[in-house]
């Protein structure tokens, strides 16, 4: 299972990005799911990859990293209490608000591919993100993410 209700993160206030991959990487972190050296594989990679997507008038993000940095596959979610800018994973130039943030540390590479995909298809499913914005129940939001393939 790639979700587990501790690192659910509801309404979270980060001043920065930076500020938001260190707090998720520390979720993990003390999850035992990823070694020390995930945050900084995730900084460095974001630098390099972004990995902001908007769909709609939603914007998510998709950090991730080398499966190097990982010990065990995890997903870390956290919703923001304000949005924060990501650029575009297909134009870096391009930057939006993002609500929703979906961090990957994923064991085995192909493993990060299919959850790519079955996220892509909970982004597009408008009742499920609408949820995802308003809720800070942490048991129904990961009922709503595995009944949605997302486990």
């Amino acid at each position: 299972m790639y979700f587990n209700k501790n690192l659910i993160n509801t309404f979270v206030s980060v001043d920065s990005q930076d500020e938001l991959f260190k707090f998720m990487s520390d979720c993990l972190n003390k999850s035992g799911c990823v070694k020390d050296s995930f945050y900084d594989g995730i900084i460095s990679r974001e630098a390099e990859y972004p990995t902001g997507i908007q769909i709609g008038n939603v914007g998510f993000a998709i950090p991730h990293t080398d499966s190097k940095h990982v010990l065990e596959s995890q997903i870390c979610f956290a919703s923001l209490k304000k949005p924060m800018d990501f650029a575009d994973m297909t134009d870096v130039n391009n930057k939006f608000p993002v609500n929703l943030v979906f961090m990957l540390a994923m064991k085995e590479p192909g493993d990060q591919i299919k959850t790519l995909q079955k996220l892509m298809e909970v982004f597009a499913n408008e009742e499920v993100i609408n949820f995802l914005l308003k809720s800070d129940d942490k048991d129904q939001i990961l009922n709503i993410l595995k009944e949605n393939g997302i486990d």
